[in-house]
C-alpha cells in the first residue's frame, strides 16, 4: 500500500514538472512570426545632389528670407526660384507687367510643390519609422506575455509541490510507522522543487526579430546615400546647419552613446541594432522601439523649417512696408478686354495654362 502511494506522489511530481514546463511552443512561434514589412511597396529612385547648407547670402537676401530659409530652399532645390521671384518683386515696385506678375506665381506654385512634397515625404517616412516602433513593441508584448504565462505556471506548481510534500510528510511522521518512507517523499519533494526552480531560470526570454530595411544603422553609420530615407531628409539629418556643430543625425548617435541603457558600448547590442536583426529580449526590443521613436520625432520636427519658409515666402520675413505688397492682394490696371478692374482667379489660371502650352 505505501509503495502504491509512493508510485502515485512520484507520478503526480513527474505529470506536474511535465504540465508546467509546456508553453505551447508551436502555438507561440506561429504567435510570434512577425515578420511584417514597413517599406514602401513601390521602388524609391533618388537623384542625389548634395545641398549647400553655408551659403553666401547678400543683405537683401536675408532681409526678405532668414537664414534656414534660404537652407531649406537649397535642401529643397528652389533657391533659384526665390532669387527669381525677388527679382520681379523689384519690379513690383515700380510697374510689373502682366507676363511677369504670372511668371512670378508660378515660381512661386513651383516652391509651393516642393515644400508639399518634402512635407508627403516627411509624414511618410514618419509612418515607416512608427510602424517599425510598433512592430518592434508588439513583438516586446508577446515575449513579456510569454514569459509571464511561464513564470506563472512554475509559481503555481512549486507552491502545489511544496504543500503536497509538507502534507504527505506530516500525515507519515504523525502515524509513526513510516519515518523512512516519510523521508524519501520530503526529499523527492525537495528534488521537485530546485527542478522547478531551475526551470524558472530556462524560461525562452529572446526570439529571432529581422529587420532588413534598417533606418537605425543610417543613423549609426551615416552613408552619403541610403535608399531609406529620401534625400531631402537625409540631407537635413546628415548635414550640418551650423558651422563647428554637429548634424542631427551626429547629435543623435551621440545621445545613443550617453544613455548607458542602451548599451551601445558592447559589440553585441551594435550588431544586433544596426544590422539585420538577430536574437532580441524584451529589454533588447524596448530599447530598439526607444530609438526608433527618437528618430522619428527629429524627423516629424522638419515640418517646422518648412511651416517656417512658407510663411516668409506668404507673408514676408517680417511685415515692413517695404514688402507690403506681399501680403496685400495684387491689383492690377484696367485690361482692354476686361470689364473689370482686377483680374479674378479664374481668369488668372487661363493665362497659365496657356503660357505652359
Amino acid at each position: 500500500m505505501m509503495k502504491a502511494r509512493k508510485s502515485l506522489f512520484v507520478g503526480w511530481l513527474f505529470l506536474l514538472l511535465f504540465c508546467s514546463c509546456s508553453t505551447g511552443r508551436q502555438a507561440l512561434e506561429k504567435q510570434f512570426n512577425l515578420q511584417g514589412n514597413c517599406a514602401p511597396t513601390t521602388p524609391r529612385n533618388y537623384v542625389w545632389s548634395t545641398p549647400d547648407l553655408q551659403p553666401t547670402l547678400t543683405e537683401e537676401e536675408l532681409l526678405r528670407f532668414s537664414k534656414k530659409s534660404w537652407q531649406m530652399a537649397s535642401l529643397l532645390n528652389v533657391t533659384q526660384a526665390l532669387r527669381e521671384m525677388m527679382e520681379l518683386e523689384k519690379k513690383s515696385k515700380l510697374h510689373m507687367h502682366m507676363t511677369d506678375r504670372v511668371h512670378w506665381l508660378e515660381l512661386k506654385q513651383q516652391v509651393i510643390d516642393k515644400i508639399n512634397l518634402a512635407s508627403l515625404e516627411i509624414s511618410a517616412t514618419a509612418a515607416e519609422l512608427d510602424c517599425e516602433e510598433e512592430r518592434t513593441n508588439q513583438l516586446r508584448g508577446l515575449l513579456q506575455e510569454r514569459m509571464g504565462k511561464a513564470e506563472k505556471r512554475i509559481t503555481v506548481a512549486a507552491i502545489l509541490t511544496g504543500a503536497m510534500t509538507g502534507l504527505l510528510v506530516g500525515a507519515l511522521n504523525l502515524s509513526n510507522s513510516h519515518a523512512n518512507l516519510s523521508e524519501e517523499i520530503g526529499i523527492a519533494g525537495g528534488v521537485a522543487e530546485a527542478t522547478l526552480g531551475f526551470l524558472s531560470l530556462k524560461i525562452k526570454r529572446d526570439h529571432v526579430f529581422n529587420h532588413q530595411k534598417n533606418h537605425l544603422r543610417d543613423v549609426w553609420t551615416g552613408p552619403d546615400s541610403t535608399s531609406n530615407f529620401p534625400p531631402v531628409i537625409w540631407y537635413y539629418l546628415n548635414l550640418p546647419f551650423d558651422k563647428g556643430k554637429p548634424s542631427l543625425r551626429a547629435s543623435l548617435k551621440k545621445q545613443w552613446i550617453a544613455l548607458d541603457q542602451f548599451s551601445l558600448t558592447d559589440s553585441h547590442h551594435i550588431k544586433l541594432y544596426f544590422n539585420e536583426g538577430g536574437i532580441y529580449d524584451a529589454d533588447d526590443l524596448g530599447n530598439r522601439s526607444s530609438m526608433l521613436d527618437q528618430l522619428e520625432a527629429i524627423v516629424s520636427l522638419m515640418k517646422k523649417d518648412l511651416q517656417l519658409i512658407t510663411k516668409e515666402l506668404i507673408e514676408g520675413k517680417t511685415k515692413d512696408k517695404t514688402y507690403s505688397f506681399l501680403i496685400a492682394p495684387i491689383s492690377y490696371p484696367k485690361q482692354k478686354a476686361c470689364d473689370t478692374k482686377v483680374i479674378n482667379f479664374t481668369r488668372m489660371a487661363e493665362i497659365i495654362h496657356l503660357r505652359r502650352l
